[in-house]
């Protein structure tokens, strides 16, 4: 669901018209979700509206309903007419429980006489779903980043301690993954496990963790170096290395939650179940790591559809969740 400061937002930074229709998606607490908007919304002619009738059905009597709504909504857009004539406009939100039935649409519409703006005249009418349309920067609240940070320290954690027992147990389990992700300053993995645990133990608040490629990176850190610069072809022999490192087996893995970043860089080779885990633990790995540094640098990217990136935070989030845990289970087992 939209944050109401991204509908108010949405809505200053579109070109004016006499009447502009929205549509949000607000499952429940409506009339809160109302007053909250009109307590931003400042000198905008921004008017919220619960939509209690069913309206916007269909295609052919969209503009008939949207008359009979303006009708219903007369006091509240009367109350911001000022504002309207000051802006040019009004923007009629309409919050409705479940998504819009009719596709982005727009009409000529005569307005009524009482409206505060262009009244009696017939201008071009645009209803737009900004549930879906609605952009945001990447540094948005709604992306959860401090628990996606969260969770790579997480996972970072997981990681270390689950190589260091495996190595613990039989140092040749790790020899094949280090040769393939070590940095070149990294040394013996023992010592380079030792101080990643060290630097892990120091972060205080792992809310605000930024994982890095840079001198004596963490295991995410390289795992996200290592998926920057090899290519498709070669990532299952990471994985398989990394599988067998963490001394995952196929049961482990069964039924686990696979990433859309995962599933659209699925490697052309073949690959077992933990193989497949592994693999999608370094993809998602890589896409979480990108998304923070580039949520560090927002001024630098264009904005993004709200759903689209509150979906992708969540998608993220749950596997990195539920790697961690799996890492954790397995930390305790032989």
């Amino acid at each position: 669901m939209l944050d109401p400061r991204t509908v108010a937002d949405n809505l200053r930074s579109r070109p004016r018209e006499p009447l502009r229709v929205f549509w949000v998606r607000v499952p429940r607490d409506r009339a809160d979700y109302k007053r909250e908007l009109e307590q931003l919304r400042a000198q905008s002619p921004i008017v919220p509206w619960v939509l209690r009738r069913a309206a916007l059905l269909y295609p052919d009597s969209v503009m008939r309903d949207i008359l009979d709504i303006l009708n219903d909504a007369r006091k509240d857009i009367l109350a911001v007419q000022d504002a309207a004539a000051k802006a040019g406009g009004v923007d009629l939100v309409l919050l409705g429980r479940a998504d819009l039935k009719v596709a982005d649409t727009s009409s000529p519409i005569r307005l009524p006489d009482w409206f505060p703006v262009a009244p009696g005249q017939e201008p071009k009418v645009d209803i737009e779903d900004l549930s879906w349309s609605a952009r945001v920067s990447l540094s948005d609240p709604a992306l959860a980043l401090g628990d996606m940070r969260r969770l790579l320290h997480d996972l970072d954690q997981a990681l270390t301690s689950r190589l260091q027992a495996a190595r613990e147990a039989d140092h040749r389990l790790t020899n094949r993954l280090w040769d393939l992700i070590r940095d070149k300053d990294s040394g013996r993995i023992v010592d380079a496990l030792e101080r990643m645990q060290t630097r892990l133990n120091e972060v205080s608040n792992p809310a605000d963790y930024r994982p890095s490629t840079a001198h004596e990176p963490t295991m995410v850190g390289l795992l996200w170096k290592h998926a920057n610069e090899t290519s498709p072809a070669k990532a299952p022999a990471t994985a398989e290395a990394l599988a067998r490192a963490l001394r995952m087996d196929d049961a482990d893995v069964d039924g686990h939650h696979a990433p859309l970043a995962a599933v659209l860089n699925r490697p052309p080779k073949p690959m077992g179940p933990r193989a497949r885990w592994a693999f999608h633990l370094i993809v998602t790995v890589r896409a979480a790591c990108q998304l923070v540094t580039a949520a560090a640098h927002a001024d630098e990217y264009p904005r993004f559809g709200a759903e689209l990136l509150q979906a992708t935070s969540y998608d993220l989030r749950s596997f990195l969740d539920e790697a961690a845990t799996s890492l954790r289970t397995r930390d305790t087992g032989p």
